[in-house]
């Protein structure tokens, strides 16, 4: 597998994917749910499928494939296997399966909390890493707290609010509980493999099993931050939490306090990527955050 230069020219996506892999393109559809970046199956005349993801100039889809190999040489979750990748281009072998239903929800679980269990000597990834189209600063850390502060829950706010998505109201109590974050989370034991945007869209999955795990913001980090992102928007439904809970016991506090905290970070991403429609969560979220200081 080769990096291959961020091309210059016209050529149409297909086009530069049919020779890339040496293969006739028989037919292309574009996918749902590419509001990020271009996505598109490809079919051949003798290669297997393939998914391309085609960003704009100011993506770098490098990083993602990047964190997908991680996820691959580390762990057991299923992740698309990265055929080619460029800054701008990102071919991925087709995975059989559609957007993970109930029936799949137990053996998501089971997937993510034996992620969960691959542990690391430092917090973040060493590098830059992706949510959706955003680079994210990821660099290795000694504490949690102080990373999930500066380099997630700070950066949300900051971004949300440079692209004018975040009213001013919400300003003076984020920032509060940005400077109480040391008494509103703990720090992990140790630093855990996480997937980082853990939703239905992101998780592919046949006849009750999961097939896939789509579009990653790996880190070693907090397994909570994980399970607050699924609780807050209702990801897979109770199986999942569930299931997570028989294997990898949450502490009450976690229930009555964290996920609201580490749910702040999503929340905000997703302030900034759709705009108002999520600022009631928000809000519910911080006056329950506030509550509680």
């Amino acid at each position: 597998m080769l990096r291959e230069a961020m091309t210059t020219d016209h050529e149409s996506l297909e086009t530069r994917v049919s020779r890339i892999l040496g293969d006739t393109v028989v037919r292309a559809r574009t996918l749902a749910g590419g509001k990020i970046c271009e996505v598109v199956r490809i079919e051949f005349r003798h290669h297997p499928p393939v998914v391309a993801k085609h960003a704009t100039p100011s993506g770098d889809l490098s990083l993602e494939a990047n964190m997908l190999r991680h996820l691959r040489d580390v762990s057991d979750l299923p992740v698309p296997e990265v055929l080619h990748y460029a800054d701008d281009l990102l071919v991925l072998e087709a995975v059989r399966g559609e957007h993970i239903g109930p029936e799949a929800a137990r053996h998501c679980a089971e997937l993510i909390a034996a992620l969960h269990g691959i542990t690391n000597a430092s917090f973040g990834f060493g590098g830059l890493t992706l949510n959706g189209r955003v680079m994210l600063e990821s660099p290795w850390s000694d504490s949690w707290i102080p990373f999930f502060r500066e380099h997630r829950l700070r950066f949300a706010m900051r971004r949300a609010v440079e692209h004018e998505q975040l009213p001013e109201q919400y300003h003076d109590d984020l920032h509060r509980i940005l400077d109480g974050l040391g008494d509103l989370l703990v720090e992990p034991s140790q630093p855990a493999l996480l997937h980082g945007d853990l939703w239905n869209a992101n998780v592919l999955a046949e006849g009750g099993r999961v097939t896939a795990f789509l579009d990653p913001s790996a880190c070693y980090g907090d397994p909570e931050l994980d399970i607050a992102y699924v609780d807050a928007f209702g990801a897979f439904g109770p199986e999942f939490l569930q299931r997570y809970q028989e294997l990898r016991p949450l502490p009450m506090e976690f229930w009555l306090l964290r996920r609201h905290v580490y749910a702040l970070y999503p929340l905000l991403m997703h302030v900034y990527y759709f705009g108002a429609r999520f600022l009631p969560h928000l809000e519910r979220t911080i006056t329950t955050v506030r509550r509680q200081m």
